[in-house]
């Protein structure tokens, strides 16, 4: 991994830029968005893994087994280590930012003479990532992906600061650790758990 200004994942202007095209996406107005949510940091978090297999323990090569099926954000942060290394995403991943920055700061400087990404206004910015979209760019497909993530995803996984994403969607979290509090926790007690009940009818 090449050294970065701030000895981060990306270098100061990489990050800049990443930042400032997921606010794009998932803009701060009324409500709070991507950059609020710390979209950045979840992105970062993601990247930071290296591409090193010989790294991967006998235990994370069989967990990695009974947990690929499952969501990444009802993985744990170490369960996502293990699959970005096991799957080399660490690395690929970087290089594929790196690209898209550059790709970012072209078709701005195609619309203004000299301007990078961040010095566009957000017309000019919302202009780069639809030219991005309409391409069906990969590096675009990407970014939306994990500004999702980041922004609505469990805030263990360094998104969703302070819960950002759930209140805009008016989702109180998970009942767990809160009990069968209201709206989502009522089910837990009073709707029948019917597998749990076929499970004991069968032993």
């Amino acid at each position: 991994m090449s050294e970065t200004d701030s000895g981060g994942v990306f270098s100061d202007h990489e990050r800049a830029a990443i930042e400032a095209a997921a606010a794009r996406i998932v803009p701060s107005d009324q409500e709070p968005g991507a950059r609020e949510a710390g979209v950045i940091e979840y992105i970062e978090g993601l990247l930071a893994t290296d591409d090193v297999d010989t790294d991967i323990s006998p235990r994370e090569k069989k967990e990695y087994a009974n947990f690929v099926l499952g969501s990444m954000g009802g993985r744990t942060e170490e369960q996502q280590a293990t699959l970005f290394k096991l799957n080399g995403l660490g690395s690929r991943h970087r290089q594929a930012y790196r690209d898209g920055v550059a790709e970012l700061d072209g078709l701005a400087a195609g619309l203004r003479s000299g301007a990078d990404f961040c010095g566009l206004d957000g017309a000019g910015q919302d202009q780069v990532l639809s030219i991005l979209d309409e391409r069906n760019d990969p590096f675009f497909t990407l970014l939306l992906t994990h500004t999702m993530e980041g922004f609505y995803g469990h805030p263990r996984h360094r998104g969703n600061k302070d819960r950002v994403g759930w209140q805009v969607l008016g989702y109180p979290g998970p009942s767990f650790p809160h009990g069968n509090e209201s709206p989502y926790g009522w089910y837990d007690a009073n709707v029948p758990d019917k597998f749990a009940r076929d499970d004991k009818d069968r032993g």
